[in-house]
């Protein structure tokens, strides 16, 4: 999976990755922005635990729903899927925010569940 997102920034991004992490029950969780090259679409990847969940253009970025149905037996899962819910889904997204009618920043918020896992994480357009 590092080496898709490390593709992905290759192929991409006109600047370097915009990185932020924070933790939430036991788990570090990344969120970055990799910008296109000018009029180009930006990047949004989220991680857990350096394991890629899910990489979305900035178009579809802002209204998020993954879910994931655990199976019986023994199985190996994120610590946070196994919250008592099945299906259990991430939700969120990253919005945009503008100043005069120009988009100026993204805020990105993600639930895991019950747990809030990115919470106002901020990239800001220069």
């Amino acid at each position: 999976m590092a080496i898709a997102a490390c593709m992905i920034q290759t192929a991409h991004a006109s600047e370097p990755a915009q990185c932020q992490t924070q933790t939430a029950e036991k788990t570090v969780f990344e969120m970055c922005m990799l910008p296109g090259a000018a009029f180009q679409h930006d990047l949004y990847t989220l991680k857990a635990d350096k394991v890629l969940i899910a990489a979305l253009v900035d178009d579809y970025a802002e209204s998020v729903q993954l879910e994931h149905k655990l199976l019986d037996g023994p199985t190996i899962e994120f610590p946070l899927s196994r919250q008592g819910g099945n299906p259990v889904s991430i939700v969120g997204g990253c919005v945009p925010e503008s100043k005069d009618q120009i988009e100026v920043a993204r805020v990105c918020n993600f639930r895991w569940g019950k747990v809030q896992i990115i919470k106002d994480v901020r990239f800001e357009f220069k």
